[in-house]
């Protein structure tokens, strides 16, 4: 899994800050292939290419160490930077990568059409999950990037993907908040689930 020469590479996570004085940082995931972020794999921090020497799970996200980022100043500098892997076949996987989940129709569980994933928005590191913007009839509304709350499925002969979805109580109350582009402000998001794991990405 070591990105090497001209290999294909996606996003698979993001620097959130430095963590301690060892060179540490917290990197919010965004992939859920076995592996991503195993120590000794070779990954790209913002536009250099760094062995990850030390890899552990912190409150949802993960510490990580990169070879090279000896002290906190060095993590500081790092804060903000994409983490990028090697592109997967995921052909025969549940799992998909966040940019793939983008585009997608959603559908309630109960048969409802609730519009289209249109962007997938980061919420600070306390808010403990991001959110799914869901486009439709000219607006949108906002999902918890949650497993509980949504999955991607095929339907149909063609085996198209849909993201299946059953929303938190009260956040839909028999129709979605729709908010037109013009309006001076976003729903509020719902309340943050307990530490729910991401929905299946890569």
């Amino acid at each position: 899994m070591e990105p090497a020469g001209d290999a294909v590479t996606v996003l698979i996570g993001r620097v959130v800050k430095a963590h301690g004085i060892r060179g540490e940082v917290v990197v919010h995931p965004l992939s859920d292939v076995p592996g991503r972020f195993d120590v000794g794999t070779e990954v790209v921090v913002g536009d250099t290419r760094r062995v990850i020497t030390a890899s552990r799970p912190h409150q949802g996200r993960l510490l990580l160490a990169f070879e090279g980022v000896a002290d906190r100043n060095a993590a500081e500098r790092l804060r903000g930077r994409e983490v990028l892997g090697p592109a997967v076949d995921l052909e025969d996987s549940d799992a998909y990568y966040a940019h793939e989940l983008v585009g997608l129709p959603v559908r309630h569980v109960d048969g409802r059409d609730l519009g289209e994933v249109s962007a997938l928005i980061e919420l600070p590191e306390a808010a403990g999950y991001d959110l799914l913007e869901i486009a439709r009839d000219g607006g949108s509304w906002l999902l918890p990037a949650a497993e509980e709350f949504a999955e991607v499925v095929e339907e149909g002969d063609d085996g198209a993907l849909v993201l299946l979805v059953e929303p938190p109580d009260g956040l839909l109350d028999g129709e979605p908040e729709v908010v037109p582009p013009d309006a001076p402000d976003a729903p509020d998001a719902p309340d943050a689930p307990d530490a729910p794991d991401a929905p299946e990405q890569a």
